[in-house]
C-alpha cells in the first residue's frame, strides 16, 4: 500500500497560491509527476486552475529498491523492476481516477547507471504505454531547485541538498538562480553498498567511507564557499529521517512551509550512536524508517561531513524535491496553454483552436467564415432541422476548413481532412472527427460523393451534417473571398424555391457574392432551393 497519501495545497512561484477547488474545473490543468528514485517511486498530482491558483491534490510514494543491489552491481534485479512496474501501473491508474491529463515519468541514478535500465523503460512503454525519461545528473540537480524554490522563499543564497539512494545533489541558489547545480555519487544506498560490510561498521570500513566522502566533496565544498551561501536547505525523505531521529521534525510544516530542521549537535551524537549500531539496535530506534535502517549511517556520514567542512550550525527541510520540481518545470513550459485555458475554458474548442495554431492558421479569414457559416446556420434553422451538437461541429469545421495550407496550397481542402483526421483531437469522438473532417474537404472542389472515404462509410445522420454543414462553409467561404471581412452578417428570407439572403457590408461585396455565386451548388443539392445574394 502507499506509504503516504495527501491533499494540500502547494504554493509555486510565480503563480498564485490560491487554493484552487479539489474538482476538475473549466480551464484547469492537471498533471502528474512521477520521481522513480533508487529506494521509492514518489508521484504527486496536481492542478492549475484557470485563475493560476495551484493545488497539489494527491501524493503517493512506495519503497521499490531499485538501487538496494544495483549499487555497485549496476544491474536492476528482476524482482525490484517487476515492484516498479506494479507500482507505476497503480500510480496510472491513481492520476486517472484524478483526472491528470498527462502522467510525466522521471528516473534517476539507479535507472541512468543500470546497464539494464533498458529493460525496466522498454517494459513499462510496453505494458503500460508510459514514456520515462532519464535524466542527467545536473538536470536532476535544477529540477530539485525548481521545486525547493517554488515551495519556500530564498532571498538569499542558500545551499540545497538533496540526499539520495544513488547520488548527492548539491545546488547553491537563491530565488533568481543556482550557479552551482551539482552531482556527487555518493547516495546512501551506494555508499552502504560499496564500503559498510561490517556490522556494526568496522573502523577499517568507517575510515573507508569517511575517506572517500571527503576525497568527493574537497573541491565541491571549495566552490560551495565561493558563492557564500546564508543558509542550508534539505530534501530528500533520507533527511527528514535524520531530521525525525534528532527531533527535529516539525508536528506541522511552519509558516515558510519547511518541516523541520537538523541541528548540529544532535546530528553528531546520531552519528556516532550509528557507528556503534547493529542491524538488531537499529530496528528498536525510534523514528527510524523500516526502508532506512541498513543506508542511514552512510546519509548521516554525509550530511555530517557538510556540516563540518562548512561550519553549519542548522539546515531547515523543505518537503518540496524532485517531483515538484517536475511539475514547475512542465507547469512554466505550458504556461502559455493555461493562458489559453483562461480565455477558453471549453477543452472541446481549445482543442480545436491549439491545432489550428499548431498549423499557422489564418486566424481572421477562419474565424470570420465560422461566423458568417454559423449566421447561415441559424437563419436557416427551420429548413435543415439540425441542433447545438451539430452547430458545434460544423462551427469547428469551419474554424479549421484552411488548415491544409500547412502543407501546401494545392488540394489543401484534402490535407486539411489529413490534419483534422490525424491532429490529436481531444475530447471529440472518431465520427466527430470525420465529419468535421469531411466537412473541411468538401468546402471547395469536389462535392460529397459515396465512394469517398470515410464519407461513404458514415451512418446516414452523419452523411446530412457533412452535406448542411459543407453546403453552408462554402457558401461562406465565398463570402470572405477577399479576406478583408466585407460582410458583417446576414440575414435570410425563405421562399418556397428560394432563399433570399441579405447581406450587411461594410466595403464594396461584388467580389464576396461573386464567390459565393460560384460555391453554391451544394447548398442547391442539399436543400433543393436557389439562394441568391443581395448587398
Amino acid at each position: 500500500m502507499p506509504a503516504s497519501t495527501n491533499g494540500t495545497a502547494a504554493s509555486l512561484a510565480n503563480l498564485p497560491s490560491r487554493i484552487a477547488p479539489a474538482d476538475a474545473a473549466a480551464g484547469s490543468l492537471r498533471l502528474s509527476a512521477v520521481d522513480v528514485g533508487s529506494n521509492s517511486i514518489h508521484m504527486i498530482v496536481a492542478q492549475v486552475d484557470a485563475d493560476g491558483g495551484v493545488t497539489t491534490l494527491w501524493r503517493m510514494k512506495e519503497p521499490v529498491g531499485l538501487g538496494r543491489i544495483s549499487f555497485p552491481s549496476k544491474r536492476l534485479s528482476k524482482e525490484a523492476i517487476d515492484r516498479a512496474v506494479v507500482t507505476l501501473g497503480r500510480f496510472q491508474r491513481a492520476s486517472i481516477l484524478k483526472q491528470a491529463e498527462k502522467i510525466v515519468v522521471i528516473a534517476t541514478s539507479a535507472v541512468r547507471e543500470a546497464e539494464n535500465g533498458g529493460d525496466l523503460i522498454e517494459r513499462v512503454r510496453r505494458e503500460l504505454k508510459l514514456r520515462i525519461k532519464v535524466v542527467n545528473a545536473p538536470e536532476e540537480a535544477r529540477l530539485i531547485y525548481l521545486g525547493v524554490r517554488h515551495a519556500i522563499a530564498i532571498d538569499d543564497p542558500h545551499l540545497i541538498v538533496d540526499i539520495g539512494g544513488g547520488s548527492v545533489e548539491f545546488m547553491v541558489g537563491d530565488e533568481q538562480d543556482a550557479p552551482l547545480l551539482e552531482s556527487r555519487k555518493l547516495g546512501a544506498a551506494r555508499l552502504t553498498g560499496l564500503f559498510i560490510k561490517s556490522d556494526p561498521i568496522s573502523a577499517g570500513d568507517l575510515e573507508a567511507v569517511e575517506t572517500h566522502i571527503a576525497n568527493e566533496m574537497a573541491p565541491l565544498i571549495e566552490k560551495i564557499k565561493a558563492l557564500n551561501p546564508v543558509g542550508a536547505i534539505g530534501t530528500s525523505g533520507t533527511l527528514e529521517n535524520i531530521a525525525a531521529m534528532t527531533g527535529g521534525l516539525f508536528a506541522e510544516p511552519a509558516s515558510d512551509h519547511t518541516l523541520g530542521t537538523i541541528d548540529a549537535k544532535p546530528l553528531e551524537k546520531l552519528a556516532k550512536k550509528l557507528i556503534k549500531s547493529t542491524a538488531a539496535t537499529r530496528a528498536e530506534m525510534r523514528d527510524l524508517d523500516d526502508q532506512r535502517r541498513d543506508q542511514i549511517l552512510a546519509g548521516v556520514l554525509v550530511i555530517r561531513h557538510v556540516f563540518k567542512t562548512l561550519g553549519l550550525k542548522q539546515m531547515k527541510l523543505c518537503g518540496a524535491a524532485l517531483r515538484e520540481g517536475i511539475l514547475v518545470d512542465y507547469f512554466e513550459r505550458k504556461r502559455p496553454d493555461i493562458e489559453v485555458r483562461r480565455e477558453v475554458p471549453d477543452p472541446r474548442r481549445r482543442s480545436v483552436l491549439d491545432l489550428c495554431r499548431r498549423c499557422d492558421w489564418h486566424k481572421s479569414h477562419s474565424m470570420h467564415v465560422a461566423m458568417l457559416t454559423l449566421a447561415l446556420f441559424d437563419e436557416l434553422r427551420n429548413l435543415h432541422k439540425l441542433g447545438a451538437m451539430e452547430r458545434e461541429l460544423i462551427e469547428y469545421a469551419a474554424l479549421m476548413h484552411d488548415i491544409g495550407w500547412h502543407i501546401g496550397r494545392k488540394g489543401h481542402h484534402k490535407h486539411s481532412q489529413y490534419l483534422i483526421e490525424h491532429g490529436r483531437l481531444r475530447n471529440f469522438t472518431d465520427d466527430e472527427i470525420n465529419i468535421m473532417a469531411a466537412i473541411a474537404r468538401y468546402h471547395r472542389k469536389a462535392l460529397p460523393r459515396k465512394e469517398h472515404r470515410p464519407y461513404g462509410e458514415m451512418s446516414k445522420e452523419s452523411r446530412r451534417v457533412v452535406d448542411v454543414g459543407a453546403a453552408l462553409l462554402r457558401l461562406a467561404d465565398g463570402l470572405d473571398r477577399s479576406h478583408a471581412g466585407a460582410v458583417t452578417g446576414l440575414t435570410c428570407d425563405r421562399r418556397k424555391n428560394r432563399v433570399n439572403c441579405k447581406l450587411q457590408t461594410r466595403a464594396d461585396a461584388e467580389l464576396e457574392i461573386w464567390g459565393a455565386d460560384r460555391k453554391r451548388d451544394l447548398f442547391e443539392r442539399v436543400f433543393e432551393k436557389t439562394i441568391e445574394f443581395e448587398a
